[in-house]
């Protein structure tokens, strides 16, 4: 079994940006409910908030104060805090994996802008930290988000030790694009229309490329939006989900020492949230609790 940590904070659910407060909360209370907490290699971390330096490690300072004048500051200082948290515990080996429940997005978060419920780029975040605390250099993200992850690519478009595997509707993919802003280390797929297209996308595209890069720590961004009953693609169902887990755990076992971080926001109904949150972690420890 692995030693996994769920990286939260109460803010993140209560607080959560409007079109994510339908499965925040009940992402989290799904794995109290599972029991999951009782078992001794899966420990709740409660998330802490990051400083304005962490911050500013990736956004402007115009920026944090424009953020502070909004009501999602302090979600978003506990968002990011959950990810610096657990990245810093995952590269010193205090545990292997992680799960981070935010209660903002942050793939759309740019230095100086953001949109679609982003403030700061909390996934984008980790790395700077862990580079600052000389704890890894070299990391990869895959984000099966609807969405482009405009912000992450504009962050880090010309960093060749951040390999960043972009699953979206955007027209960014598009062979022969001039906006496809494809690189050695970025790129940019289109999501499947089904659980066993999605599914075959991610086996296909993912794991040879992480094992061709070898980061030291994968991070996964896992948007729920693209579930048939939210407001992305709609067309997943919630089997698909950890399923995709497995696939992105196997090969962040294989190539850096299981060291796996997924972010999520619970974006969907908490229907679905409750049937996929407590599989990640499951997935992520090791468990064997779920045979389905």
């Amino acid at each position: 079994m692995k030693k996994t940590g769920v990286f939260y904070h109460d803010i993140c659910g209560k607080e959560a940006y409007s079109s994510l407060a339908m499965g925040v909360e009940e992402g989290f209370q799904s794995i109290k409910k599972e029991g999951l907490f009782s078992r001794p290699n899966i420990t709740w971390f409660e998330s802490e908030p990051a400083t304005e330096e962490q911050i500013a490690r990736l956004h402007s300072q115009q920026w944090i104060d424009q953020v502070k004048q909004t009501k999602w500051w302090q979600v978003s200082l506990y968002s990011v805090g959950g990810m610096i948290g657990a990245t810093e515990k995952v590269l010193k080996g205090d545990i292997d994996n992680a799960l981070v429940i935010a209660g903002v997005g942050g793939h759309h978060a740019h230095r100086d802008n953001a949109w679609g419920g982003c403030y700061f780029n909390v996934i984008g975040l980790g790395i700077p930290h862990a580079r600052a605390k000389s704890l890894g250099k070299r990391f990869a993200i895959v984000d099966t988000d609807t969405h482009h992850a405009d912000g992450v690519r504009d962050l880090y478009q010309d960093d060749e030790d951040m390999l960043h595997i972009c699953f979206c509707d955007s027209f960014s993919w598009v062979y022969g694009s001039d906006d496809r802003m494809e690189s050695n280390t970025k790129f940019c797929f289109p999501h499947g229309s089904s659980d066993e297209e999605e599914i075959a996308n991610v086996a296909r595209e993912v794991p040879p490329r992480i094992m061709e890069f070898k980061p030291e720590l994968l991070f996964w961004l896992c948007g729920m939006d693209t579930h048939q009953d939210s407001y992305g693609t709609a067309a997943l169902t919630e089997k698909a989900y950890p399923k995709m887990a497995k696939i992105i755990k196997q090969v962040a076992d294989e190539v850096c020492g299981g060291k796996l971080i997924v972010k999520t926001c619970c974006n969907t109904r908490p229907h679905a949230t409750r049937y996929i949150v407590p599989r990640i972690v499951d997935c992520l420890s090791e468990s064997g609790i779920y045979t389905d």
